[in-house]
């Protein structure tokens, strides 16, 4: 594919991040208002450990905070208060993801890398969505576990970043495998 990335800004690393890791607590004060530690005694206030995650979510929008911030609130919450480990979601499957940039086009670089993965796989996608903001496609495998593979503009002009997170996952010992998966097929990139 390409022997030559100037503006490659490498991969993930290896291991599954808690939220708290990817979400500095700087950045919540100045988006929300509130350091993570003051939601989180707020949101055990609002008796959060036995409410849900959803409504959680719509309690912090309530009081206020962006919904894309609550759903970044809520997680945190609910990994520091041990209702949720590194990797799981809500519904309790589990997921990976690995991400790379390179230079060009959305379009041009999802129909590069569909072909990689189709290979890989053994089947085509299941769906593909095109035009707009982030172009995709998913492979949607017997077992119910499913690659989401999305191109989206750079950080840079005239560079993409592919995103590709492995879903729906029965468990965390399945992570280090599926997280070096997605990896190898991003490396050739």
């Amino acid at each position: 594919m390409r022997s030559h990335r100037p503006y490659d800004d490498g991969m993930t690393d290896g291991t599954v991040r808690s939220h708290a890791q990817g979400m500095a607590a700087d950045k919540v004060l100045a988006a929300t208002g509130r350091t993570p530690e003051d939601w989180y005694a707020r949101i055990d206030a609002a008796d959060g450990r036995t409410i849900g995650h959803p409504a959680i979510a719509s309690w912090l929008v309530d009081q206020g905070v962006d919904s894309w911030w609550a759903q970044g609130v809520t997680i945190g919450y609910e990994q520091a208060r041990g209702l949720r480990i590194p990797g799981q979601r809500s519904d309790g499957s589990f997921a990976v993801s690995a991400s790379r940039q390179v230079p060009g086009d959305r379009e041009a670089v999802l129909d590069e890398i569909v072909p990689v993965f189709t290979d890989a796989f053994g089947f085509p996608p299941t769906s593909e969505r095109r035009g707009g903001k982030r172009p995709s496609a998913r492979w949607t495998f017997p077992d119910r576990e499913s690659v989401l593979l999305t191109t989206e503009d750079g950080s840079r002009a005239g560079t993409v970043r592919i995103a590709v997170q492995r879903e729906r996952l029965t468990g965390p010992e399945r992570m280090p495998d599926a997280k070096a998966e997605l990896q190898g097929l991003l490396v050739g990139l």
